[in-house]
Parts: C-alpha cells; sequence; structure tokens
C-alpha cells in the first residue's frame, strides 16, 4: 500500500489527479490591474484636483461610461517598472503589454491606453493626447 500524504487531493483509487478549486463565473469582461507601490509613490496625483489614485480615477471613468460592473480594477504589487513620474498599470487579458500612466492624466485618457480605443463613453469626452505614455 502506498503511503498518502493527508494533503493529497487525488481520490483514493483514482490515477485522475483531483481539481483543488472549483471555477465561478464573473461579469467582468476585463481586468485592469494597477501597481500599488507606484501609485503610494504619487500620493494621489490624477483626477481635476490632482488627489485622486490612478484606481479612483479609472473606476469614476468606468462609472461615467456605464461599464463599472463589467471591468474590474484592482491594485497589486510591485510590477517591477517604477517609472518617475507614472503608474504602472497592465490590461489582464493582453498581459505582455504594460503601460505607464503619466501622472495627471484623465481616466478616459487613461482607460483608453489600457482598453485598446475599447471605451464607449455615454457622452463626449475629449482624452488629451499627451496623458499617457506607453512602457
Amino acid at each position: 500500500m502506498i503511503n498518502r500524504c493527508r494533503f493529497d487531493l487525488t481520490p483514493p483509487g483514482s490515477h485522475l489527479p483531483a481539481m483543488p478549486g472549483k471555477a465561478i463565473s464573473t461579469p467582468w469582461t476585463d481586468v485592469i490591474v494597477v501597481c500599488r507601490k507606484c501609485g503610494k509613490k504619487r500620493d494621489g496625483g490624477f483626477g481635476d484636483k490632482r488627489k485622486q489614485s490612478l484606481k479612483a480615477v479609472l473606476r469614476q471613468a468606468l462609472r461615467e461610461s456605464g461599464r463599472r460592473r463589467q471591468i474590474r480594477v484592482m491594485e497589486t504589487g510591485c510590477l517591477g517598472i517604477c517609472p518617475k513620474d507614472g503608474v504602472t498599470a497592465l490590461n489582464a487579458t493582453r498581459p505582455g503589454m504594460l503601460r505607464v500612466i503619466a501622472t495627471g492624466s484623465n481616466g478616459p485618457a487613461a482607460l483608453e491606453a489600457l482598453l485598446g480605443g475599447n471605451v464607449v463613453a455615454q457622452r463626449d469626452v475629449v482624452a488629451d493626447p499627451d496623458g499617457v505614455e506607453a512602457a
């Protein structure tokens, strides 16, 4: 008889590995990941008065465009690129491209850079062409 580890999740007598978790569907179509370390270094720097974090500005822009529940904005630890005057972010559906969002950028311009022009606004939004830099 084989001595099994107490953490082995394989059913007894089975040669197939057990699935340790189950899949749960979400309402999100995209996930935007923002570097928490960069955001703390900027101490705000976004929004009309430059006192909001990038995460807050992105959520506000999503709320105004009517896509707040479709796109998840979350913070993570350091992404490894530390810009002097910006915050590193990425669209998790396209992890091969990191973006550096310049301090002072408005929410719609940052969303357009992260989503690749996939933003549908309910009202006219003029994007600042100098507001977003590519990594």
